[in-house]
């Protein structure tokens, strides 16, 4: 009995040293009440509302500018071309001498310099004249050239007949006619107001289009021929349709499906599948479904959210006094 008690004394001892040299555990980090749901980030957005504009549906086509009325300058005759010669760039007016040319049997025979004898009627100089008034495309030959009977010398285009060929395809037919009012966007974003003057029978068997001739109505700057160019045309009339900003507008990678994100209430916002219709320049018409004045929709940090996000208006700051 005593050899026991004195066992049991010892691994009370033991136990006691163990528990004195035992660090004091670090205190449990604190949990999460229960039910408390962990709060996510909300996205930063900002709102408005849909507004009434006036659009028109817009067809916008491809064109190239042309200068139809070409007058080509050809030589009458064999023989050498006298200084000065044009060069491209120059104005000529109708009826004006353009090129001097005279003729070999001329120059071997000096008939320029015998002028002053009666019996000589014939000097050897042809002058060549412009046609119509314009100008000077191209410059194809040089003082002192030796050119063929009916060789080409210059080419010249009437500025007053510049316009734009436009191809219209016959699918979009209906939406265009001869005295149509129509603008045109030139690549540097100048706009020229322009009217479509006339149906010319030749199309394009292969892309299936008609051509037609438009030309601008005001003043026209200098373009060279063969400039792209987009011509608008209005397929029905300016009417009344809501709008929202571009940027409100998301859509999928194809482009076939869109919708925008309406602000249920002051921290969520919710996807709503909208129709478009004519898209300007920095708004798109909405045609489905109708939005009330008092509709809020995010027209920033929209991009990316989720069907059901939490968002954060962003406040306008209040003007400084």
């Amino acid at each position: 009995m005593l050899h026991r008690l004195s066992f049991a004394s010892l691994l009370l001892f033991l136990a006691a040293c163990h528990s004195g040299s035992t660090p004091a555990a670090a205190p449990a980090a604190e949990a999460p009440a229960e039910g408390e749901a962990e709060v996510k980030p909300r996205a930063v957005v900002t709102v408005g509302t849909v507004q009434r504009d006036t659009v028109s549906d817009v067809l916008q086509l491809s064109a190239v500018s042309a200068y139809p009325a070409k007058d080509v300058l050809r030589a009458t005759t064999t023989g050498y071309l006298l200084a000065p010669v044009p060069v491209p760039g120059q104005r000529v007016a109708a009826g004006q001498t353009i090129f001097t040319l005279q003729t070999k049997e001329s120059r071997v025979l000096h008939l320029d310099k015998l002028t002053g004898d009666p019996r000589l009627r014939f000097s050897g100089i042809i002058r060549i004249k412009a046609g119509q008034a314009g100008v000077l495309a191209t410059v194809d030959k040089l003082a002192g050239d030796y050119v063929q009977d009916g060789e080409q010398l210059a080419l010249s285009y009437d500025r007053a007949r510049f316009g734009f060929l436009l191809d219209v395809p016959v699918t979009q037919l209906r939406y265009v006619h001869t005295g149509q009012s129509c603008r045109i966007r030139l690549p540097d974003g100048r706009v020229l107001p322009g009217r479509v003057t006339q149906e010319l029978a030749t199309g394009d068997a292969t892309l299936q289009t008609q051509r037609y001739t438009v030309r601008p109505t005001g003043p026209v700057p200098d373009l060279p021929e063969n400039l792209a160019v987009q011509v608008e045309l209005d397929r029905t009339a300016p009417h009344l349709t809501p709008t929202l900003p571009r940027a409100a507008l998301l859509t999928d990678e194809t482009q076939t499906e869109f919708w925008v994100m309406r602000l249920l209430n002051d921290s969520t916002a919710v996807k709503v599948p909208v129709t478009v219709g004519n898209q300007q320049t920095d708004r798109v018409e909405i045609k489905s479904p109708t939005f009330g004045s008092k509709d809020k929709i995010l027209l920033s940090g929209n991009y990316g959210l989720d069907d059901t996000a939490a968002v954060k208006v962003s406040r306008p700051s209040a003007a400084q006094p």
